[in-house]
């Protein structure tokens, strides 16, 4: 459960689409129905001998309401492969439904409705629906990095604070330990080093636990310089073996080429009838006395 990778990268960059790409879709979308309207009337002047108010009222509404859908394609933010086909589906359906709509007022050659008029409205919706697939496939990766952006920390990418009390909480009637880890004078290495040494050596940190630590342990960052583990296990050896792994590993982290770090840590087997606040309390003074027994040390609080 430790390994974890970072957000997943989605493909779609949703303000892609610079402007003046749909303010020409938008022209040429007006322009060229206009332009079959007027063509249309043209070339085909005879009206229908018998002009039926329902189906014109119904073909208007439907080239109505796909027009209004064309508009809110232009003002919605979505990928550029979407909105590609998206605008061009619904143009070449909206092409359909204007002869369609045509047809019930004016004679139309059967020509027309065969090779225009039902070949683009047909495309047309093949389009778009396979737009929409693009932009609902879209949604759902930016769906999915924000869940994993809500619960992982930006700079190291170990869980966040709100995600570790989410997740222990879940899982408080499981045998489990609660291991606090502090890395040792990190202010001093802020103020000695530059805060961009301090972040790496964060990141330096969360990157070993995460190659090392059991997958079945949940490691985040709940403070500055802070980590909490949740170990699901009650067995004193067990946990004690994981501490002394994190000491080790913060040893591989160097600071400087002369320097190394290190971190104290502190833990606490969750008892029988125990709540949550008070497990990370009997944690927290157990990581409290390895700080005052000289830091760079494990301390277990029964």
């Amino acid at each position: 459960m430790n390994k974890q990778s970072s957000p997943p990268e989605i493909k779609a960059e949703l303000n892609s689409v610079p402007l003046i790409i749909k303010q020409f879709f938008i022209s040429f979308f007006i322009v060229f129905l206009l332009l079959i309207v007027v063509t249309y009337l043209y070339y085909f002047n005879r009206l229908e001998n018998d002009i039926y108010l329902n189906g014109v009222l119904s073909d208007a509404i439907n080239l109505l309401i796909l027009i209004c859908i064309f508009a809110f394609v232009q003002t919605s933010v979505v990928a550029k492969r979407s909105y590609l086909f998206l605008s061009v589906g619904i143009f070449l359906w909206s092409v359909g439904l204007t002869f369609d709509f045509l047809d019930e007022l004016v004679f139309q050659p059967i020509w027309v409705g065969i090779y225009i008029e039902d070949i683009t409205r047909t495309l047309g919706m093949l389009v778009t629906g396979f737009g929409l697939y693009l932009a609902l496939t879209d949604l759902a990766k930016t769906r999915e990095q924000l869940e994993e952006e809500l619960k992982t920390d930006v700079l190291t990418k170990a869980y966040n604070r709100r995600y570790f009390y989410h997740y222990v909480q879940q899982n408080q009637d499981k045998p489990h330990s609660i291991v606090i880890a502090d890395i040792d004078h990190f202010k001093a290495i802020n103020d000695e080093y530059g805060h961009d040494v301090g972040d790496q050596v964060l990141i330096d940190f969360v990157y070993q636990c995460h190659q090392a630590l059991d997958e079945s342990i949940l490691f985040a960052r709940i403070g500055g310089e802070e980590f909490a583990l949740y170990v699901a296990t009650d067995d004193a050896d067990k946990l004690r073996a994981t501490c002394e792994q994190l000491l080790s590993l913060a040893n591989n982290v160097m600071v400087t080429p002369s320097k190394t770090l290190s971190v104290s840590v502190g833990s606490a087997i969750k008892r029988a009838t125990e709540t949550f606040s008070n497990t990370m309390k009997r944690a927290d003074q157990a990581l409290y006395l390895a700080k005052n027994q000289g830091r760079s040390r494990y301390i277990h609080k029964p």
